[in-house]
């Protein structure tokens, strides 16, 4: 009645307070499926990185950036969204590129110098996590597989999750040729031999279809610079048999201990390295990623966890696996399977150039229709070529090819040398203008460097050098001493001097006018030894010292006499001796050893590509 006074019915009055009821039920499951999702603990890239085995050594640490190209698995790319522009994009690289009908350039783009002091912003994104690894994405394309401690508890788990190498070979198409007779038409190269002309003409009869892509690779062995000559032979090797160059990284070794090795195109251009010499070129990071850091006792049962790698050997090394001096496979768990071609009649001693081109690696013939993508059960049995050992070939033309062919075009890439101009402007100062600025020529790029100050640069190579001495040789008979190469700088610094005054009279100048700066020395070196380092200081010469600056008890900085870059602190091991072979480069005058293939391939580097007056010791 009193609902009915108000001009309200009772119908309407239950529908008022139902709808009521309604709205306060939604506004209560909504706040706390709010307050529950806010409180959940959240994965996060940073997560999934915190859940990895720690390294077993410092020396072990992880590269602290996302590889700039890795290949993608097709399970992978079925969950992966559409990525994001980047301002600045980086072409992903992508799963089956479309067919090549000549030599192209490398697939892939050039590596970003990796750090280990993270300076990457971009966390990337989780899309695919399981029991043994997690997959990151980034914006740009790339990915990123982290391996967690489960992966290394089952070899055979481990193994599938990984994939096999000659599969992904064989079933992707990377890169496809069209073969051409085999021209050697380079002015260095065998044809100048009149005994090679009847063995090319017998190479000459190439299939002229199109067939897949065929790769050689190679086993890296000794120090960073050993092994560029192993890559500088395996191009030409390359080059010779028409494949694509699968390129190792730059291995662990006696100086630098630890597990995984950088890929090259982190320092070198690539890109231009084949559009200049034509060899096309793969990194094995672009094939298959494993992982950069392990548990401490995996380096004992490694090759558990390993997949056959098929390689002829020569040189005598990989006649067994005590032979082999490489840490390559180690990194990506490929395990060596020797393969003797039954044509090799010296059993895998030969270090003859052309014997490893047209006997042990030649390509098998194939029977019936020639079709090379249908023969031996769909599998080209041409793929597939490797060497263990193309440090000790030579013979035919090999050394006079190696340089104009190879060397001269693997330059370091733009990044690499803006590092080496931070370096300079530490040491030497940037010039902006003056007389005395003089920024490096680069005789065969646009590339700009910054102007310094005209310097003389010394590689002294000491350290495991001294313990080569012959017995009963003393070591100021058997190295060159420091007070023989003061004399050399001398000796420049006289010929600068004439040079300069005979300028100065041409201007018609009076000579008690004429003043002369002599220039600056930098010494690299591993010389430890204090009696020595004394004897650099005394001459007024600056050290490259990539270490950290150090502190007293009180955190005061310590008085040092060499300026600290804290370069391999800041960037890795790897950083060191390459920027030391950059800054070789850049002297208007380079004094190296003539014991050492670092002082080699610096003198090399420095007059054709800048034009400077290198000498050898």
């Amino acid at each position: 009645m009193h609902l009915q006074k108000k001009g309200i019915s009772l119908g309407k009055a239950i529908m008022l307070v139902s709808a009521s009821f309604m709205m306060l039920a939604l506004i209560h499951v909504n706040y706390s499926s709010k307050y529950y999702s806010s409180n959940l603990p959240e994965t996060t890239v940073a997560d999934v990185h915190q859940q990895q085995p720690s390294p077993p050594s410092p020396g072990q640490q992880s590269l602290g950036v996302p590889p700039e190209h890795d290949n993608y698995e097709e399970e992978i790319n079925k969950k992966i969204p559409e990525p994001i522009t980047p301002p600045e994009p980086t072409p992903a690289p992508p799963l089956a590129p479309k067919p090549e009908t000549k030599a192209p350039t490398p697939p892939h783009p050039t590596a970003e110098p990796s750090k280990t002091t993270t300076g990457n912003t971009d966390p990337g994104v989780v899309t695919l996590d399981d029991k043994l690894t997690t997959t990151i994405r980034y914006e740009n394309g790339t990915q990123l597989k982290i391996f967690k401690s489960a992966f290394f508890h089952s070899a055979d788990a481990a193994k599938k999750e990984m994939g096999s190498f000659f599969e992904t070979l064989a079933t992707r198409s990377w890169l496809i040729r069209e073969p051409t007779d085999p021209e050697y038409d380079n002015d260095n190269n065998d044809k100048q031999n009149e005994d090679e002309e009847e063995e090319d003409d017998d190479r000459d009869q190439k299939n002229k279809a199109k067939v897949p892509g065929r790769y050689f690779t190679y086993f890296p062995m000794g120090g960073g610079n050993n092994q560029f000559t192993s890559l500088e032979k395996a191009a030409i090797l390359a080059k010779d048999l028409n494949r694509t160059l699968l390129l190792p990284p730059i291995s662990p070794n006696s100086h630098i201990k630890v597990w995984a090795g950088p890929r090259y195109s982190q320092f070198y251009d690539l890109s231009t390295f084949s559009a200049k010499s034509g060899i096309p070129v793969l990194e094995w990071h672009d094939l298959k990623q494993a992982p950069e850091t392990v548990p401490g006792d995996f380096s004992h049962h490694w090759e558990e966890f390993s997949e056959d790698l098929p390689c002829v050997p020569n040189g005598g090394i990989g006649i067994s696996n005590t032979s082999l001096y490489d840490k390559f496979r180690q990194q990506f768990l490929l395990k060596y399977k020797m393969t003797i071609p039954a044509e090799d009649k010296t059993m895998g001693k030969s270090t003859d150039f052309r014997y490893a081109r047209d006997v042990l690696l030649k390509d098998t013939p194939v029977t019936g229709d020639g079709d090379m993508t249908t023969a031996n059960g769909g599998v080209d049995p041409n793929m597939w070529r490797c060497l263990t050992c193309p440090y000790f070939m030579g013979g035919g033309s090999l050394g006079g090819r190696i340089w104009p062919e190879v060397g001269i075009h693997l330059r370091f890439n733009d990044k690499t040398e803006a590092m080496v101009d931070d370096i300079l402007d530490v040491l030497l100062g940037p010039v902006v203008d003056g007389p005395d600025a003089a920024a490096t020529k680069d005789l065969d790029s646009t590339r700009a460097f910054r102007p310094h100050p005209e310097f003389i640069i010394i590689h002294l190579r000491r350290g495991d050098i001294v313990t080569k001495c012959p017995p009963g040789v003393a070591e100021k008979d058997c190295i060159v001493q420091i007070e023989a190469i003061a004399e050399k700088v001398d000796e420049i610094e006289k010929n600068r001097r004439i040079a300069a005054l005979a300028k100065h009279k041409e201007q018609n100048l009076e000579e008690k006018d004429f003043v002369l700066k002599r220039l600056p020395v930098l010494v690299a070196t591993n010389e430890q030894r204090p009696e020595e380092l004394q004897k650099l200081g005394e001459l007024g010469w600056i050290l490259l010292d990539h270490g950290d600056e150090e502190r007293d008890a009180e955190g005061k900085v310590k008085k040092s006499t060499t300026i600290k870059l804290g370069t391999e602190s800041r960037l890795g091991p790897w950083y060191p001796p390459m920027l030391d072979a950059v800054l070789l480069t850049r002297g208007n005058y380079l004094i190296g050893m003539q014991n050492s293939r670092m002082s080699i391939l610096a003198t090399q580097r420095g007059s054709a590509w800048h034009g400077h007056k290198t000498m050898l010791m």
